[in-house]
Order: structure tokens, then C-alpha cells, then sequence
């Protein structure tokens, strides 16, 4: 709740929301490295500090945050259930997928190879642009595509 407060004081504008969501990604992406190559439990706190306590809870209020500002309330509640939901799905499939790579190669290629997928959903929200801006679509809405 208090990261939803700070981020929501902060995001104006599209742009800011994507700078926003790709910085929380790349942070969290940079806590698993460190995580993975920590030489001691204060190293490896750090890298779990700077992944779960920081990026999560940043990536979680921008979210939040980037639908309500662009949806109607009609379709709001829906949409927060949909992606909740589709964050559910591949939390529980790539949790089985990264428990098989653990067990096959070592915790530390987890580690790195969740920290890849993280540091690419940040590129593919860099290359999003909402309908209106530079390089998007011609149309109206508040339709986001990558």
C-alpha cells in the first residue's frame, strides 16, 4: 500500500508509468544477479531486498496504477482480474519450468534465467506506446500495444 501511495504521487502521464515499470523490472532483474553470485547472506539479502521488497511492490503499484488511469470504470474491475489472473498462470508455469531448470542446472542459472525474463518484460513495456503517441497506431482509446 505505501508503494502504490509513493508511485501514484509520482506517475503523470504515460511515459512516466513505463520509465516507472521498465526501472522496477531492470532493478529487479539486477537483485537476482546479485542474488545469484552473493558471497554472503548481507550480499544476498541486498539482492533480495532490491528484487522482491523494491521491484515487486513497484511493478505491482504501477500496474495498478497504469489501469485505473486508462480504463473506464465498467471494465476496471474486470481487467484487474483478468491480469491478476494471468499473473497467477505463469507464476504457476514458470515456477514449474524454473524449478525443472533449478534441479537440472543449479539455483544460481534459476536465479540468472529469471532475471533475464524479468529484464525482457521491461524491454517489451520499453517498445508499448498507447495509441496517440509517436509511432503508435491512428485511432482513439487507451488500447496499449507492443
Amino acid at each position: 500500500m505505501v508503494a502504490l501511495r509513493i508511485v501514484e504521487a509520482r506517475i503523470e502521464g504515460a511515459g512516466a508509468a513505463r520509465r516507472s515499470y521498465v526501472l522496477a523490472c531492470f532493478a529487479g532483474a539486477l537483485g537476482l544477479i546479485v542474488l545469484a553470485y552473493a558471497p554472503d547472506a548481507l550480499v544476498g539479502g541486498a539482492g533480495v531486498l532490491l528484487a522482491r521488497g523494491i521491484s515487486f511492490n513497484v511493478t505491482r503499484a504501477v500496474s495498478v496504477i497504469w489501469v485505473n488511469r486508462r480504463t473506464t470504470s465498467d471494465v476496471r474491475t474486470t481487467l484487474h482480474s483478468f491480469l491478476s489472473k494471468a499473473e497467477s498462470t505463469g507464476e504457476i508455469i514458470g515456477g514449474f519450468a524454473l524449478a525443472a531448470l533449478a534441479q537440472a542446472s543449479g539455483i544460481s542459472v534459476r536465479l540468472l534465467t529469471s532475471a533475464a525474463l524479468i529484464a525482457a518484460t521491461g524491454a517489451l513495456v520499453t517498445g508499448s506506446r498507447p495509441n496517440g503517441e509517436p509511432g503508435s497506431q491512428p485511432g482513439g482509446g487507451p488500447r496499449w500495444r507492443a
